[in-house]
């Protein structure tokens, strides 16, 4: 994923810089991340729906930081620490399948998707570093 993708136009963008493939270790915590999160989105969707339909971005933010703070932990435990940019990846992505689903349930609007984007992302990090702070 290149961030830069997500930069507003107009703004100034960084030369992109050569990315390293991830390793198959870090492709499999990936994918166990990614494929479990998306497993309890759908275990749960009535749930964190609803939740969206009140307020998407505070919704998007709980659920995805919950989650893949609650996958890692679970991870960490069985003595699989996950890397922290496997998480970011993750997390980026599993963003990305929020907004898809509130977008196409009409719950955030074409027009305001890009927003919403920023606002989940930047929140979502803040408040994994806050979690962190508390434990």
């Amino acid at each position: 994923m290149n961030l830069n993708d997500m930069a507003q136009p107009g703004e100034p963008q960084e030369q992109p810089s050569k990315q390293t493939p991830a390793s198959p270790e870090q492709q499999a915590q990936f994918d166990m991340l990614l494929g479990r999160a998306r497993q309890i989105m759908g275990e749960t969707a009535e749930e964190w729906m609803e939740a969206l339909k009140l307020d998407p971005v505070t919704a998007a933010v709980q659920f995805g930081t919950q989650t893949l703070r609650h996958l890692a932990q679970q991870s960490e435990q069985a003595g699989q620490p996950v890397d922290p940019a496997v998480l970011i990846h993750a997390g980026i992505q599993l963003v990305k399948d929020v907004a898809g689903v509130a977008n196409e349930a009409g719950v955030v609007p074409d027009d305001k998707l890009e927003s919403f984007l920023q606002d989940v992302m930047q929140q979502s990090i803040g408040e994994y570093l806050r979690m962190d702070a508390d434990e």
